[in-house]
């Protein structure tokens, strides 16, 4: 027996003894099959394009936002920093007066200009979402109409990483003096730690579970999404701390002098989109989105059911050619007919 042949069986008992190692074999076999890496290739390449008109649109809007609300900005540079440690102000992020300055003339430009050459990243990880969740073609809306639901899922997103990054903030500071009087110590900081890592994860899970239902929208339970959403999560916690390492471990490089935060970001996307596949592909292969659709197959197959011969379902026997033209052959195939129609209406109740 070969070491290949040895292995396969091998990993096909501990499949049948551990659910977990099934799902995570499972996953990986339908990233291979959708092409998840040249997926999030594709998504990348328009992302990378996307990234900073979308960004400086961010700031242009909250530039005005924070007419009304001081933090507006500070609460945006959090989300984006959220995102990818570092990205804005720092030594090695975008600069933020430079975000800043080019808010007039994203406005005397055009919104919707800027929007038009953002936008691809959206439509780029719906094609690739739909592709993973095996979704079958729909109804696609008009150029206008299409824009627009990506404007509306593009500011949903938005919202709700900024608002899961102000929730944490405001949790985080009603804790501080709490604590502080009840003059924990160390306690108070590993608590703060646990508090910190729990709120980012459930920032992250309620990211990867919007994407999947803004814009797939997929025909699977919401169980399953969300488990694909929390591997997502745990995947996307560990991408920034590993984004945040690479950052301090190539500031002084010449690559890093020569390209800026362009090339981390660049990176950082790719790694990002395969982390959504990924994630999209858990939820595809849970055990209750396998149970739907084999129960699916199965009904379709039932109400298609075999090719039921009428004449034969009535116990008819077919005229021959010579007695086709007579009218007891003719008398006979209409009898069959009614029977045979009778007898398949019976089998379908």
């Amino acid at each position: 027996m070969s070491l290949v042949t040895s292995a396969k069986q091998r990993l096909a008992r501990v499949r049948e003894r551990r659910p977990f190692v099934d799902h995570l074999v499972r996953m990986v076999e339908h990233y291979g099959e959708v092409k998840g890496n040249a997926l999030a290739a594709a998504v990348t390449y328009f992302a990378f394009l996307s990234f900073f008109p979308i960004l400086a649109l961010a700031f242009a809007i909250f530039g005005q936002v924070a007419k009304v609300y001081s933090r507006a900005e500070t609460t945006l540079v959090e989300a984006a920093n959220s995102v990818l440690p570092g990205l804005v102000g720092g030594k090695t992020g975008v600069s933020l007066d430079t975000l800043q300055g080019a808010a007039p003339g994203i406005f005397s430009v055009g919104i919707v200009l800027t929007l038009y050459s953002g936008l691809g990243w959206l439509s780029g990880m719906r094609d690739a979402l739909v592709a993973v969740f095996e979704e079958p073609p729909r109804e696609q809306p008009g150029f206008v109409s299409g824009k627009l639901r990506d404007i509306l899922a593009l500011l949903a997103l938005g919202s709700v990483l900024v608002v899961s990054v102000a929730v944490s903030g405001v949790a985080t500071k009603l804790l501080t003096p709490i604590l502080d009087a009840l003059q924990l110590g160390p306690v108070a900081g590993v608590f703060f730690w646990v508090l910190a890592l729990a709120l980012g994860l459930g920032a992250n899970a309620l990211l990867f579970f919007a994407f999947f239902r803004l814009l797939a929208a997929p025909e699977m339970p919401t169980r399953s999404l969300w488990s694909g959403a929390l591997l997502g999560a745990v995947a996307f916690e560990l991408l920034k701390q590993l984004s945040t390492y690479l950052l301090k471990a190539t500031a002084n490089s010449d690559a890093f002098q020569a390209f800026g935060i362009a090339l981390i970001l660049l990176v950082w996307i790719n790694y990002f989109s395969r982390v959504v596949v990924y994630a999209a592909s858990w939820a595809y292969t849970s055990p209750e989105a396998r149970a739907i659709r084999e129960a699916r197959q199965a009904l379709d197959q039932a109400v298609e059911g075999p090719q039921i011969d009428l004449a034969a379902a009535a116990g008819v026997v077919r005229p021959s050619a010579s007695e086709g033209s007579s009218p007891k052959a003719a008398f006979a195939a209409g009898a069959a007919s009614m029977l045979g129609l009778v007898a398949l209406a019976r089998r379908r109740r």
